[in-house]
């Protein structure tokens, strides 16, 4: 990425909180919206950033992301753009189901992926390389558009843990190693030395609240 203006920086939002989330459903690009406290977290995110720039705004096209970017903006009047590119990865068989009707209805790809998620995928499911590929390409696009502005990509916690390691450099197999909780903040601040890790899943405007987070990602529970 080194098209991309010293300045620049990217804040990679993991959307709210779903019901989906809740009954530890794999949700993948089934549309789930947010719930209530989902809504909350995303308006408590927008005020907590209020003070910052955001010049763009882009996201998934899931409604999960969607509202949640619209709710993030909702008193600044910034345009939200979609992407599809930044959806969540497919899971193939896995989508729509919990845990335990996962390891029932398929207990070798299970195992499989549950030891290792980066080189064993649900069948039918999406690669790691595919998911970072499109994601990739869609930061390739967006950001140079921006030189020297702050940049919010509200995506899931794939993408966002992905976004992480291509933008970083960083070897595929960190990917299990990042924490990624509901409207968790991401920093990405490029430098004339390159992109650095400027601040990771904080979530510091829920701390303390109702809306505290719950959900970190499907393949922690």
């Amino acid at each position: 990425m080194n098209e991309i203006a010293p300045g620049t920086q990217v804040l990679l939002i993991r959307h709210g909180e779903t019901q989906w989330n809740l009954d530890n459903r794999i949700q993948g690009h089934h549309d789930v919206p947010l719930t209530p406290r989902g809504e909350e977290q995303a308006r408590r995110l927008g005020s907590w950033l209020h003070s910052e720039p955001l010049d763009a705004v882009y996201t998934s096209d899931l409604k999960r992301s969607h509202r949640t970017a619209e709710l993030l903006v909702e008193d600044r009047g910034t345009e939200v753009r979609s992407d599809p590119r930044l959806r969540e990865a497919r899971f193939g068989v896995f989508e729509g189901l919990t845990a335990a009707e996962v390891a029932a209805a398929y207990p070798e790809a299970y195992h499989l992926w549950r030891t290792d998620a980066i080189r064993h995928r649900p069948p039918g499911g999406e690669t790691l390389e595919d998911l970072s590929e499109r994601c990739m390409a869609a930061l390739r696009e967006h950001l140079p558009r921006h030189p020297g502005q702050t940049v919010a990509v509200v995506a899931h916690g794939g993408p966002v843990r992905i976004m992480l390691v291509g933008l970083l450099g960083l070897p595929l197999e960190v990917y299990p190693k990042i924490r990624v909780e509901n409207t968790s903040v991401s920093r990405v601040l490029f430098t004339s030395r390159g992109p650095i890790l400027a601040g990771a899943n904080d979530v510091s405007h829920l701390r303390a609240s109702s809306s505290a987070p719950s959900h970190s990602g499907w393949e922690e529970k």
